[in-house]
């Protein structure tokens, strides 16, 4: 069998097109790098997070109905009898 060669059809647009866009996209962040740099969080700590970090020192109870929406939600997922 011959060796296949790709074609010099059209460029794809996830391809660089030139040497400097080549440079450009290899120094880019993956999305995960870029979700874990500390350079994308703010400077300070968002409020809600430190009101749930001072309720969960303090013991208090979780308040949101995600239990007893998942339970509704298999009961009606559930067949009926």
């Amino acid at each position: 069998m011959p060796a296949k060669t790709p074609s010099a059809g059209r460029s794809r647009p996830d391809q660089s097109v030139t040497p400097k866009d080549a440079s450009d996209e290899s120094n880019l962040a993956l999305p995960h790098e870029r979700d874990q740099s500390s350079d994308m969080t703010d400077a300070q700590p968002d409020p809600q997070i430190q009101q749930a970090a001072r309720d969960l020192k303090r013991n208090l109870q979780d308040t949101d109905k995600s239990a007893a929406m998942d339970r509704t939600y298999q009961k009606l997922k559930s067949p009926r009898r």
